[in-house]
């Protein structure tokens, strides 16, 4: 049985799920159900549509997701996309 890895972080009634492992890494964003990754396809990207985004670390793209929601108090999809895609 593998160890629970998952940190959550709540803001302005979002839940952040993220995780690292040897294999990439993961961030979910709740309730919206918004996932970046970097699993399957060696780089980092958004779902659905699997757009690569410019941040390449856990902790960067962390950082942006966290910004976009201090910033807006909820998550404006279009928005973060521009953001991570710039």
């Amino acid at each position: 049985m593998k160890a629970n890895t998952n940190r959550d972080i709540y803001l302005y009634e979002k839940r952040i799920i993220f995780q690292e492992t040897v294999r990439g890494w993961s961030i979910v964003i709740m309730p919206d159900n918004i996932l970046l990754d970097n699993y399957d396809h060696g780089f980092p990207h958004i779902h659905p549509d699997r757009s690569e985004i410019r941040t390449k670390t856990l902790y960067e793209t962390l950082f942006v997701v966290k910004s976009h929601i201090e910033k807006y108090k909820k998550i404006e999809l279009d928005l973060l996309s521009e953001e991570l895609l710039k």
